[in-house]
């Protein structure tokens, strides 16, 4: 039974885990632990260690021989059992920490997560400098859908370890699941700190950056990710898609060739380089069809992209047999839905292909063609207002699509007029990509920071304004006005913008300072310790808050 380490479905699993019982063990930690489930319920009802441990048990009832006893059936997977003897053990030994914990980590290993809350928490008050409680804990609130407590778990362990791989994985993926990049990238990316970072932890960061739309260095983490991890199908299969993203596509098919070179049978990263081949208009993706097909005959997606193949080849027929098997599959794909809807109108069949475009409608496809394909059944149904109105919403759809890719080259474009010092340029830039895509809070932070650059103060606090109203979660444009309104000498509004960015986002370290400071200069010291605790306890090196804890504490020396 091992210490968790939390992973999500298509990430890195295994690992050498020092085990809480004295042995190493290798393998999917949660796999293990899930193993358990069907067979624990039973196993607590047939709790019969060796005939030594029983024994001696019986002359000797210590909470060491409870102990023995618990770690032997841990040991064979039996965690209810073990549960048990490590509840007795504890009650022998009310003040052993070491005995808490390995009573919570069995009911936890037991799949009792509730029941696991107790004892755990009462080994981290019995010993506060065990990491061990904090990370099942943490696990304990993952699995029960705490995110909240269980990322409170997970900063607790990195405060007494900071390099903990397993906290740093799991709570990056927490702020992944959150859509927090900002502060998975202050996590796992701080400046001054040099790490190296496991695989899960490259994959999240790549993840955050390019969340951020920072897309060139999502691709240069993940690829230094890849080089230290060259197994790993997630970090490769994030990468290919990105470079994909970039244009870079021959760079993608040979990241692609190389993962599958070293995992030829894994179905999920074949799909995803097939994907990528068919929407670039590869010549490879026939071969690499064919070859799926034949290996996966029944496969609904592999019947729908070798249907696309089709379609494209005018092989109507051939498609609509292979999509009417891939939907019969699998009715609720969308794609599948509309790419059956257009075989069928080529074949003339339109009142079949009318039903399954508006089936791909109502399931969510919001492409702009299918609105089209359908307003063409239905003209040539002879059903004319219907299809002026599906032709309306395709124009829409198509104009707005056409802004937000306008929108994005030109920030783009602007992004490298920054990094060039080109300020005006940047400015011009984000303005004119905002005029296509006025939504993007983003955009508008993007613009903020050049407009600081060129000191238009007033301009940069009206594009900030817009960004935190459009994204009252991006942390960073929070921040930002937080600072000039400490600087105008607003603290109230200043205190209430870090207020609002470290709500957003925990691990920004830098609102924490900044709430801090401001919470100092309005003489609320207790409130400003505790800002400043939480910036420690999320980096304990950073210079800036362990200057400002000790300003507070020589200005307030309270206890």
């Amino acid at each position: 039974m091992d210490v968790p380490r939390m992973t999500r479905q298509g990430t890195e699993k295994s690992g050498v885990v020092r085990s809480v019982f004295g042995r190493n063990f290798t393998g999917p930690v949660m796999t293990v632990i899930g193993m358990c489930f069907a067979s624990c319920t039973l196993a607590a009802t047939q709790c019969s260690g060796p005939p030594a441990l029983e024994a001696r048990l019986k002359t000797n009832p210590a909470a060491e021989t409870y102990a023995s006893l618990g770690s032997w059936f841990a040991n064979q997977k039996q965690f209810d059992c073990a549960a048990a003897d490590f509840a007795s053990a504890s009650g022998l030994q009310p003040q052993s920490a070491s005995m808490a914990y390995l009573w919570g980590l069995s009911l936890y290993s037991a799949g009792q997560d509730l029941a696991a809350v107790d004892p755990l928490n009462k080994a981290k008050q019995l010993d506060p400098t065990d990491i061990r409680p904090h990370l099942v804990l943490g696990a304990v609130m993952d699995r029960l859908k705490k995110t909240t407590d269980a990322e409170d778990e997970w900063r607790a362990a990195l405060a007494i370890d900071p390099d903990s791989a397993v906290a740093l994985e799991s709570l990056s993926q927490d702020l992944v699941d959150s859509k927090d990049y900002g502060s998975v990238i202050a996590l796992l990316d701080k400046e001054g700190r040099e790490r190296a970072r496991t695989a899960v932890q490259s994959l999240n960061l790549g993840i955050a950056y390019a969340g951020r739309v920072e897309l060139d260095k999502a691709v240069n983490v993940l690829r230094e990710g890849l080089n230290n991890n060259p197994d790993s199908l997630p970090i490769a299969n994030e990468l290919a898609v990105l470079l994909m993203l970039v244009g870079r596509d021959d760079q993608a098919y040979a990241v692609f060739d190389l993962a599958l070179a070293k995992h030829p049978d894994d179905l999920p990263t074949q799909l995803l380089y097939l994907h990528t081949l068919v929407a670039s208009h590869s010549e490879k993706a026939t071969e690499l069809a064919h070859k799926l097909l034949a290996a996966h005959p029944d496969h609904w997606e592999v019947l729908y992209l070798n249907a696309v193949l089709e379609a494209r080849e005018g092989e109507f027929a051939v498609a609509r047999g292979h999509l009417d098997r891939s939907v019969a599959l699998n009715p609720s794909s969308k794609e599948a839905q509309h790419e059956l809807g257009s075989a069928l109108s080529s074949l003339g069949e339109l009142a079949a292909a009318k039903e399954h475009l508006e089936k791909a409608i109502a399931l969510g496809d919001n492409q702009p063609e299918v609105q089209y394909d359908l307003a063409k059944v239905l003209q040539r149904l002879g059903e004319t207002a219907q299809a002026q109105e599906k032709l309306d919403i395709y124009q829409r759809l198509k104009r707005s699509q056409s802004e937000r890719t306008q929108a994005a080259g030109k920030a783009e474009v602007g992004d490298e007029a920054m990094k060039a010092g080109d300020t005006a340029k940047a400015i011009t830039l984000y303005k004119d990509a905002l005029e296509s895509n006025p939504d993007e809070p983003l955009l508008y932070y993007k613009l903020s920071r050049a407009l600081d650059k060129a000191r238009d103060i007033d301009g940069e606090k009206a594009a900030l304004q817009r960004a935190i109203q459009l994204n009252p979660n991006l942390a960073e444009a929070q921040i930002q006005m937080g600072f000039l309104s400490a600087r105008a000498g607003d603290t109230n509004a200043a205190e209430g913008y870090f207020r609002a960015a470290v709500k957003a986002s925990p691990s920004q370290v830098v609102a924490w300072i900044n709430l801090g400071a401001t919470l100092a200069s309005e003489a609320k010291w207790d409130d400003a310790k505790q800002a400043v605790g939480h910036a420690l306890e999320i980096d304990p090196d950073n210079a800036q808050a362990l200057r400002l804890s000790q300003a507070i504490s020589d200005a307030h020396p309270g206890p």
